[in-house]
């Protein structure tokens, strides 16, 4: 482990040709979710309690598989190269990268926001149809159950009963729509506005200061409301608020200091970008640092050359499988390609015509 941002102990294989992992804040989530369960028990007793949590989760869950799933099928279906996914609370823990240009890479985030939206508004109109049920629009709830619908806008559901189980499963889809909305990272909408700078003249060079100032006004919001939140006694909504807020703060340093370093490259946070071409490591110039260093800057310098280090032997390897592949394409004809390679092939020639374009 590296670094805390980018630990996800549990690979889960790919999805539509994604690489799926599992980030660690899911899993510390879940495991305090089922910790508490016993003490925050209602009427029910501890049993109950912890068969109520194990429920949320599985709903829970199943909302962020079909979350990250629209965006890899998407991905799939237009022959779009997405970063592997490091799934966390509000989707994948997507860090800084240089984002393609193309129309496609913009269908498939915007797949996942889209799909959880209407997965929310579908669960509405159930409830509403089948059991005169009101769906709990507020994204901050007040209460233990927030999720839980109104029925006839009088009481909350049980707890376990059908409504309250669509509730929850709509309000997790929600939350996950609106967090998404964000325009910055980790969010779909910090990559979606980073492609709309790469796409249009407002960003220039790397999105300029659009982005970092963009994701920091974001931050700013989200540490105001929270501390508001926690002034009237929300103290759940108010540190997760606060808690995003220093997340995406940590996203713009991590950018900064890559940009330092000399771009968007392997260890930086999720893996590095060939958007750019194998060349693309010749105009990556080390930062001129001061004669006198201090400890942390010496560091940061060591781990810098480390993390060029390996972008090269990732460049050399890649450069001798695309030669195999070719090889074996011009020996044996396209139909003797494996789907690995296939996809391989497809990934790395997108990606070729995506700088070609870039210069252009």
């Amino acid at each position: 482990m590296s670094d805390l941002l980018t630990w996800s102990p549990i690979h889960l294989g790919r999805w539509f040709g994604t690489t799926v992992r599992v980030h660690v804040s899911l899993i510390v989530l879940v495991v305090l979710t089922l910790f508490e369960a016993p003490f925050e028990a209602g009427p029910g007793g501890a049993v109950m309690g912890v068969v109520e949590a194990a429920t949320w989760i599985a709903l829970f869950l199943l909302a962020l598989a079909i979350h990250e799933g629209a965006h890899a099928l998407t991905a799939r279906a237009t022959d779009c190269e997405l970063e592997d996914v490091h799934l966390w609370p509000l989707g994948s823990l997507a860090g800084p990268s240089n984002p393609p240009r193309g129309v496609n890479y913009m269908l498939s985030v915007l797949a996942g926001p889209f799909v959880s939206g209407a997965v929310a508004l579908s669960t509405a109109a159930a409830l509403g149809i089948f059991w005169d049920a009101q769906f709990a629009w507020h994204p901050l709830g007040r209460d233990a159950d927030a999720g839980a619908p109104w029925i006839h806008g009088t009481v909350k559901a049980a707890p376990m009963s059908a409504p309250w189980l669509v509730g929850w499963f709509g309000y997790v889809n929600y939350w996950l729509f609106l967090a998404n909305l964000l325009p910055a990272l980790p969010f779909d909408g910090g990559r979606l506005f980073r492609w709309f700078l790469a796409n249009t003249s407002l960003g220039s060079g790397r999105d300029g200061l659009a982005a970092p100032w963009t994701a920091r006004t974001t931050a700013a919001i989200l540490f105001l409301v929270g501390v508001v939140r926690l002034l009237f006694g929300q103290r759940l909504d108010g540190f997760t608020l606060i808690g995003l807020a220093l997340l995406i703060e940590l996203m713009v340093r991590s950018e900064a200091r890559m940009q330092e370093d000399g771009g968007y490259f392997d260890d930086g946070v999720f893996g590095y970008d060939f958007s750019e071409g194998y060349t693309s490591l010749e105009s990556s110039a080390a930062k001129v640092r001061p004669y006198r260093e201090s400890a942390l800057k010496r560091w940061r310098r060591r781990r810098s050359d480390l993390r060029r280090q390996r972008r090269i032997m990732q460049e050399v390897a890649e450069e001798r499988r695309m030669d195999e592949i070719l090889d074996k394409l011009h020996r044996e004809g396209k139909a003797a390609l494996t789907d690995e390679e296939h996809r391989f092939l497809v990934r790395v020639s997108t990606r070729f015509r995506n700088r070609q374009n870039t210069q252009d």
